[in-house]
């Protein structure tokens, strides 16, 4: 997974071209909101969880609560987890 855009509270995450077929952000959406789940997005240095998040168009956009201005960057590869 990969950062496409990024705000100073929001990101928007996509599939990169070098993950597995079977892992989409939209799964990601389906499971957490079917498993009332929190979703939480990592880059291996940094891990926050998310306040909320909406699909659409093959985009995962993620809210968060505070800043993650110094911790996330565009084009970061990403983890997804649910919490």
């Amino acid at each position: 997974m990969q950062i496409v855009e990024i705000g100073d509270c929001s990101m928007v995450i996509m599939k990169d071209s070098g993950d597995p077929p079977w892992m989409s952000v939209g799964n990601y959406y389906r499971e957490a909101k079917e498993n009332n789940c929190s979703i939480v997005v990592s880059t291996g240095y940094y891990t926050e969880r998310v306040s909320d998040f909406i699909y659409a168009g093959g985009r995962l956009v993620v809210f968060f609560k505070d800043s993650i201005e110094d911790k996330f960057y565009l084009h970061d590869k990403v983890n997804i987890y649910l919490f």
